[in-house]
């Protein structure tokens, strides 16, 4: 059974390696577009990550394949119809650590409702003068809007719980102990049109692409902060940056964005990259915008959860054929 690794961080290496030591993994760093085909080529298992894109073109050139497993929640790096058409398995981890990504969720939140960013670039500066330019708001007196209530989502809402007046919620599929709790699920009409914040918690599929949009921009409130920890395309970069720019959108806490990889991955070194990236440095660039290089799931926590469940979903294949829990396709 050949068990290949891609985009492994140097602190994973020796665990998968010492969990799998009877297979001997083939382990890389290195994303899977960056890894020479004839080096994978007879991969019967192969684990990847989000920057890692499998696309019908590559996936044809690994004629042994019979499981993907991605280390994260989301798939759409992944093409599930070759992989249904081809019997492979796919697996995913849908529940390494909801709170972790909730958690920092609240940790945009509350540092631009206090304006954190300001405040630290006016004290390095040796100004620490208290001036209405850096009066924070109560959140006791907002409400905030949850788009999405799977496992994050909720996390979030039994969180905002306690700081917010008002919880809305919009999901196809309603929770009923959130209900319980005192949520209030509405249309998304009504949430634009009530939520003093926006967080976003779906996954990436069509019916997401481009959900945040001039059109749902201009159904918000005037001032309104927008939170994106779900996927970048969810958010259109274009419509995003003029609506903070003209001061529709009053500040924003983006973990995740249009063409991340660019800037993660460092692939502007190879002259990759297009005018959306420089309109996201151009936002870093503000005191009411905070962007994470999509790491509101790293945290020690999440990391072992996500190694754990990874050698489990192979475990299960290798010895029933199958992932169990972990299974999407």
């Amino acid at each position: 059974m050949r068990i290949v690794f891609t985009s492994v961080k140097p602190e994973e290496k020796d665990f998968f390696e010492s969990q799998l030591k009877n297979f001997n993994p083939l382990i890389f760093s290195e994303t899977i577009d960056k890894i020479d085909i004839k080096q994978i080529e007879d991969t019967d298992i192969l684990s990847v990550f989000v920057f890692d894109k499998l696309d019908r073109n590559l996936l044809s050139k690994l004629k042994n394949l019979k499981l993907i497993i991605t280390r994260s929640a989301g798939v759409d790096h992944i093409d599930l119809e070759y992989c249904k058409e081809n019997n492979i398995q796919v697996a995913h981890l849908p529940a390494y650590s909801p709170k972790s990504i909730a958690e920092h969720t609240f940790a945009l939140i509350l540092a631009l409702t206090r304006k954190l960013k300001k405040i630290n670039n006016r004290t390095q500066k040796i100004n620490y003068r208290q001036e209405s330019q850096i009066l924070g708001e109560d959140l006791f007196e907002k409400s905030i809007g949850i788009i999405g209530t799977g496992r994050i989502g909720t996390e979030v809402a039994k969180i905002a719980l306690a700081f917010f007046k008002d919880v809305y919620a919009y999901d196809i599929k309603e929770n009923p102990q959130l209900k319980e709790l005192g949520v209030r699920y509405v249309s998304l009409e009504e949430l634009f049109k009530n939520s003093d914040i926006i967080s976003l918690h779906v996954p990436y599929t069509p019916q997401t692409h481009y959900l945040i949009n001039s059109e749902t921009i201009n159904k918000m409130k005037d001032g309104v902060i927008l939170i994106n920890t779900s996927r970048g395309k969810v958010v259109n970069t274009d419509h995003l940056y003029q609506a903070i720019m003209e001061g529709k959108i009053s500040a924003a806490g983006l973990d995740v964005f249009e063409g991340e990889d660019v800037l993660i991955l460092e692939k502007y070194q190879e002259g990759k990259g297009d005018y959306k990236d420089l309109k996201i440095l151009k936002l870093n660039s503000l005191e009411n915008v905070i962007i994470t290089p999509h790491i509101a799931y790293y945290t020690e926590t999440a990391l072992n959860n996500i190694r754990n469940c990874t050698i489990e979903a192979i475990k299960n294949f290798i010895e029933k054929k199958d992932v169990g829990r972990f299974r999407v396709v």
